[in-house]
Parts: structure tokens; sequence; C-alpha cells
């Protein structure tokens, strides 16, 4: 089940939180500053799970603990590539395609809630409908209720039409 939502995505509850985050697990800004702001100890547990299994790839997601009330669960999809030798920082339509994949595959057949914002499109720069299309068919036909917030009017108006 995939919906979208006009809401402010720090009010929101759930097992899952997509957070766009990067290659090298740093909770910067966009939904990773507002994570960071909600859950400081998220940082922690990001490191933690780095130091454990190094840099991600582009478009590969690292699943880890969630350690304040909102979640149980943080996904961090690396959609900006901050590594030393990457080739290109922001991301493109193939990385989110890539994202989605794996947070699909992750999530299988499971029955929970997922909460997630529209991926590359804050810094990444991306189109927002183009990215709602591909978010919308890798999860429109999963078990998971997945909520996609988006927190301006103006973004809803135009993708609920979608």
């Amino acid at each position: 089940m995939f919906n979208l939502k006009l809401s402010d995505i720090s009010k929101e509850r759930g097992n899952y939180i997509v957070n766009a985050s990067n290659t090298i697990l740093n909770l910067g800004s966009g939904v990773s500053g507002i994570l960071k702001r909600m859950c400081p100890e998220l940082q922690n547990v990001m490191w933690e799970w780095l130091n454990r299994n190094g840099f991600l790839k582009p478009g590969e997601i690292a699943v880890t603990p969630y350690p304040c009330e909102e979640f149980e669960y943080a996904m961090h999809a690396a959609v900006m590539d901050y590594r030393n030798e990457a080739e290109k920082i922001n991301p493109d339509y193939e990385r989110i395609e890539k994202i989605c994949k794996n947070i699909a595959k992750f999530l299988g057949d499971k029955k929970t809630k997922v909460i997630t914002p529209l991926l590359g499109t804050g810094v990444g720069g991306l189109v927002k409908a183009k990215v709602y299309k591909i978010m919308k068919k890798h999860f429109e036909k999963l078990n998971a209720e997945i909520i996609l917030v988006v927190h301006k009017k103006e973004d809803y108006d135009k993708l609920i039409l979608i």
C-alpha cells in the first residue's frame, strides 16, 4: 500500500523512517537534519553501523535501530555520495530506482508502516514528479504501508494527480 500525505515528517510515527542520507552515514540537512534534531542519539547508532560495515555505495540502504520513541528502525538510503572517490555526489533517477528496489527487497512481505520523504528532491535537486513515479512503481504493491510525506501543499496538489 502506497499513500501520499501532506504533513510534517517530524510529526509522523511508524515502524520505519526512511532517511534520505549519504554514503558516509552523516546526519546533515533535509530529513537527516530533522532526524538529528528529533533524535540526536541516532548519529551514534549510524556511526556504529558504519564502523562494523563500512561506507555505503550509492543506492544502498543501511537499516539501524532508531533509538528514540517515534520509530523502531531507520532505513538510511545512500542518496548522496560523500565518499572521497565519488565521481558524482548528487543523485540521478537510476540511484533512486536502486534505493527503491533495495527498500522493497528488504521489506519483502512484511506488514509494517514506513514513513518516507521524496528521495533526492531536496539537496539532490531531482524533479519531484519523476521521483514520485519511481517510488510509487516500487512501493504500491507491497504489503507494507508506505506513507510518502510531503510538507508543501503545492507539491501535494500536483503529486496527488499523478
